[in-house]
């Protein structure tokens, strides 16, 4: 068939449908438009989901180096087995070596972070405590501390050092002695440094010995660590020794 034969007979063809035949590309044009929205959306979604890089960062000053720290939550801690021991020290020292406030106050959030040293992940916990009574240090009652704390705020975990603060929960009132974080206490390992400060004003020491909490059980706390209190069986026993020492 030459061209002058095929112009000719399609210019015998009907207008209504070379419109036809134009609304139905037009369909499947969209229709698959739509699936590949579909299915973009869907792979978005998923990255969403798996890739750390969505995970809440804590910023940090340039003083810390190589190294994140993020929200997470407990069902993504990975605490494992501690080795580490308690320094020993007396009832003295513990009021006296790192100078830690002495506050009574209730717990009004826990956060769970990770903090990732140059690829070695680390995992540690943010108590927000809503002060009530202060009996050493510059807090004002009705202020909020935060304090950096030892992963399992709240759950059973395999920790040497956590057995007190394990027991603590959301909404529990209690008497904490955290220290205040500066400049000087830098946590560094694998080529990673962290200024605390960066994350919180406050830190207890450890999750054992510095807290006094008061729980369904009763009082909680180290008593080992405290032949003063051994006896103590009410927050408000605790809150008369420290009121009598500070005072």
């Amino acid at each position: 068939m030459n061209g002058d034969r095929l112009t000719r007979l399609m210019g015998n063809v009907d207008d209504r449908f070379v419109e036809e035949s134009m609304v139905v590309e037009v369909k499947k044009r969209r229709r698959w438009r739509w699936v590949g929205g579909l299915i973009v959306a869907v792979a978005v979604t998923l990255f969403a989901v798996t890739w750390d890089g969505f995970k809440e960062l804590i910023p940090l000053s340039d003083s810390s180096s190589n190294m994140s720290v993020a929200y997470i939550d407990e069902a993504d801690i990975d605490v494992g087995m501690s080795s580490a021991n308690l320094v020993e020290m007396s009832e003295d020292e513990l009021f006296t070596k790192w100078d830690p406030s002495v506050v009574r106050g209730v717990v009004k959030q826990i956060d769970n972070i990770e903090l990732d040293f140059n690829g070695q992940e680390k995992y540690q916990s943010i108590v927000t405590i809503g002060v009530t009574d202060v009996y050493r240090g510059e807090v004002e009652p009705g202020s909020e501390m935060k304090v950096l704390t030892v992963a399992g705020v709240g759950s059973k975990v395999l920790q040497s050092d956590a057995d007190v603060i394990s027991e603590l929960r959301l909404g529990m009132e209690g008497i904490f002695m955290p220290r205040r974080h500066d400049a000087s206490l830098v946590w560094s390992q694998n080529g990673a440094s962290l200024h605390l400060i960066d994350v919180s004003d406050y830190g207890f020491p450890d999750g054992e010995r510095y807290m006094f909490l008061e729980t369904d059980k009763g009082l909680v706390f180290s008593r080992d660590a405290y032949p003063s209190l051994r006896d103590a069986e009410t927050l408000d026993d605790v809150e008369a020794f420290m009121m009598d020492r500070f005072r």
